[in-house]
């Protein structure tokens, strides 16, 4: 019987790839945060590596990709150690930080029930991960990087929580099943990216589309309004927006009926491209069995599926 020929499968140590946590890991890993937003499960982008905080430097700092709330990510080469912990809280105190992110070769169990407490402790509008890059390699070939989730927010734990305390409102209620009804949807129509995603309250909800710091996203805008936009992260100097709007009449042309709202975000590091939808009058509603069915499937479903296929 002839036997496949395997190759030999090795775990390295982190610190054969990156010598220097501050010169070689960060840098590392701003370049690749993608891989650790597929991880993790929430895509956002990077704003900035080494931010000063007072008397420390943060590692990363970044935004949750179409909002501004913040995320910060702390990493080092060694084990963990209540150093980085307390740094950890520092820095999320300090930039009132929505996604904490502490990625280390090393977890002890010590700290990894300090995150699990961390997350069970705090409201569901913060969320603390706890991650270990593992290196493989195959032989001699390059080594390759597996980012695993040591310790991470329990969403069933936090839904069932806040309704138990009374925390979840009907709106709450109508946006969770509204972008379950949208993510059906979507998978419906090929995209598999939102296959397993989990619904959330928030008033937004966001894809990658293959290029980091840009985002494809639906959310709930002022004056009742539905928005489906192509956001840019990650865009102070508006090259992204540029390179978009050389594009003009190509992405109009998704939105024959429609207006396309094209802005720049001057003072900001972002910008956008944007359909917006105006509120019907069955869609305001606090009727849960409603959010699936009012301006669902036949307006803006469809239309965020046109921005994915568009990107």
């Amino acid at each position: 019987m002839n036997h496949p020929a395997l190759g030999q499968l090795k775990i390295l140590d982190p610190r054969e790839v990156w010598r220097n946590e501050e010169k070689d890991f960060t840098p590392w890993i701003a370049a690749n945060i993608d891989s650790l937003c597929e991880v993790i499960g929430i895509p956002f982008t990077v704003d900035q590596t080494e931010k000063r905080i007072g008397a420390y430097e943060l590692d990363i700092f970044g935004r949750v990709e179409g909002t501004e709330a913040p995320v910060i990510v702390e990493n080092q080469l060694g084990a963990t150690d209540h150093k980085h912990l307390g740094q950890l809280i520092t820095y999320a105190s300090g930039l009132d930080a929505a996604l904490i992110i502490w990625v280390a070769a090393e977890v002890t169990d010590e700290h990894r029930a300090a995150v699990d407490w961390l997350n069970k402790s705090t409201s569901d509008a913060v969320s603390f991960f706890l991650v270990r890059p593992e290196i493989l390699r195959i032989d001699d070939w390059k080594p390759a990087v597996k980012f695993v989730v040591e310790a991470a927010p329990s969403t069933f734990k936090r839904v069932l929580r806040e309704a138990v305390e009374g925390e979840e409102g009907p709106r709450h209620e109508f946006r969770r099943r509204f972008w379950a009804a949208l993510l059906a949807f979507l998978v419906s129509k090929g995209h598999g990216w939102a296959s397993g995603r989990q619904t959330t309250k928030d008033s937004w909800i966001s894809s990658p589309v293959g290029k980091s710091g840009v985002g494809a996203n639906v959310s709930m805008a002022l004056g009742s309004r539905m928005r489906v936009e192509i956001y840019c992260g990650n865009d102070r100097e508006k090259a992204l927006f540029n390179i978009l709007h050389s594009h003009k009449s190509g992405i109009e042309a998704l939105f024959p009926d429609e207006t396309v709202s094209w802005e720049p975000l001057e003072d900001a590091y972002a910008s956008r491209v944007a359909v917006y939808r105006p509120p019907k009058r069955r869609y305001r509603t606090t009727r849960s069995s409603d959010a699936s069915s009012s301006c669902g499937s036949r307006r803006i479903f469809p239309g965020f599926g046109r921005w994915q296929g568009g990107i």
